[in-house]
């Protein structure tokens, strides 16, 4: 819980003392011009971009007068991935008639597996459908362990605050499973997946985050496997709505293998510091992913860089100009500034960050993530992804009528909550928030993620929209001063608070 706003302080934001400095379009852009050219190679994790892009970003705050905040005298914080891609896979899927066993004959086309290992195994597995997979790891634990899970990959219908896949498929593979079979019922979105999951994925080098065995299967042959044991497809799939659904035991059983090239590498936080007067009055958090998709297409094709200007060039350019305004200016509060890798393969670099941070993370008063900001010629209507899950709203309302900006009141942004890296700290409890012009209309905002985005047309060219990013960076500069700041934003402390406390 906060303290109502103090009437001078109240005052002093009203009389644009916390008004952010100017940034230019100019300053923006010469930024985004040096991350997203082809010389950088798109900015994958593990590549040569990399190197060139975390050196970039610590010069520049370096220059700023940031310092480094890793826990160590350096700016990079190692992050270790592992790709995983499957190259060679049997199955076969068996069931009794009471009199013998027979074999399920399913499509080569309808299943895709692949490892947490080199080489990966299951012989004569007992195959569990778990519905949605949303029970408890202690609830599942007796049924699935052992054993093979297929689940549901998309969220239970009309359900509200329903766990995402990875939360449902993490406690799973905590319960034991042996094996996870996702099965995905609509052809068109399963040939999209089998595209994705025939490459490279990437994760954690977590141990107890994959299980022996991973893979997907095509509505249709899941519901064959399902008819061979005498259960209805489709009572299943209802029944899996309900909120008293138990795991079915099948009856199946099947022989499972993948051969699946696993490649382990380091790749970079970059994390700098700007020092408050009263550092024990907390601490914000401003971050942008730095990472994209390096090559993205195929040899035959002329360009094949995916260069990333506005994904996410243009929120690194942000978090480079609002770093440099807020070091010339004075805060009670420490102000951290985080630059994540491998948030396109599942917000990995913030995940790790949040795993062992590198100070307290419930120092943290606010948090707020730039991603995407360079679609709107102004920005006059900010969206905020976040909005009404905190107790903060009416403080980003104080910002917002001091800076003459009008906040979206329709939450639609809301839907990218989950997509973005502020919601691994908003999943600890810490109020966090990304705050841009660019999600505020959303038919410009479709026509980008049906376009350019994740193509190699993002780049710099005349569909560059940089006045809404001016808008956005000035923004964000004072939020810094308003929540940097203990005389406009006033916190109690929370003993309760479920943020982790490792660090300095």
């Amino acid at each position: 819980m906060r303290f109502p706003l103090a009437l001078a302080a109240f005052m002093l934001l009203l009389s644009g003392a916390v008004q952010a400095e100017d940034i230019s379009e100019t300053d923006l852009l010469s930024h985004i011009e040096i991350l997203a050219s082809d010389d950088f190679g798109g900015r994958k994790p593990g590549t040569v971009g990399e190197n060139k892009t975390i050196q970039y970003i610590a010069t520049e705050w370096e220059k700023a007068g940031l310092q480094p905040a890793t826990g160590t005298k350096s700016w990079y914080a190692p992050v270790t991935l592992v790709d995983r891609t499957p190259l060679k896979q049997t199955f076969d899927f068996k069931y009794s008639n009471g009199k013998r066993t027979k074999i399920v004959r399913i499509d080569e086309g309808q299943v895709f597996l692949r490892g947490a290992m080199q080489f990966g195994s299951l012989s004569n597995v007992s195959v569990v459908h778990l519905g949605y997979g949303n029970r408890s790891v202690e609830e599942m634990e007796p049924i699935i362990s052992g054993k093979l899970a297929l689940m549901f990959l998309s969220s239970r219908p009309g359900t509200k605050d329903f766990p995402g896949y990875r939360e449902r498929k993490a406690n799973i593979i905590a319960a034991g499973a042996s094996g996870i079979i996702t099965v995905i019922r609509s052809e068109s979105r399963f040939a999209r997946s089998a595209r994705r999951f025939r490459a490279a994925s990437t994760s954690l080098d977590s141990k107890g985050s994959h299980a022996i065995l991973e893979g997907i299967i095509n509505g249709k042959a899941a519901n064959k496997l399902l008819r061979k044991a005498k259960i209805d497809p489709k009572k299943l799939f209802e029944d899996a709505k309900m909120d008293d659904f138990r795991p079915v035991t099948t009856g199946v059983y099947s022989d499972l293998s993948a051969e699946t090239q696993v490649r382990t590498y380091q790749s970079h936080n970059v994390i700098g510091k700007i020092s408050g007067h009263n550092p024990t009055s907390g601490a914000v958090l401003f971050l942008g992913h730095w990472d994209h998709l390096g090559m993205c297409r195929g040899e035959a094709e002329a360009d094949r860089i995916c260069n990333g200007a506005v994904d996410n060039a243009s929120g690194i350019s942000l978090l480079i100009e609002t770093a440099k305004r807020l070091a010339n200016s004075t805060q009670d509060r420490d102000i951290y500034f985080l630059a994540t890798t491998a948030e396109e393969s599942g917000l990995l670099g913030a995940r790790s960050f949040v795993a062992e941070p590198s100070f307290k993370l419930d120092r943290l008063v606010a948090v707020f993530n730039a991603d995407t900001v360079a679609l709107a010629p102004d920005g006059k209507l900010i969206a905020v992804v976040g909005r009404g899950k905190t107790d903060l709203d009416d403080d980003l309302e104080k910002v917002a009528a001091a800076e003459e900006r009008e906040i979206d009141k329709t939450d639609k942004a809301n839907a990218f909550l989950k997509r973005q890296d502020g919601y691994v700290f908003f999943e600890k409890g810490i109020p966090a928030f990304m705050i841009t012009s660019a999600f505020s209309d959303q038919e410009r905002l479709d026509g980008y993620l049906q376009s350019r985005y994740h193509d190699a047309s993002d780049e710099v060219d005349e569909q560059l929209l940089l006045g809404g990013a001016v808008d956005d960076a000035n923004f964000h500069v004072a939020l810094g001063r308003y929540f940097g700041n203990v005389d406009s934003f006033r916190i109690k402390p929370n003993p309760n608070s479920a943020a982790n406390s490792a660090g300095e």
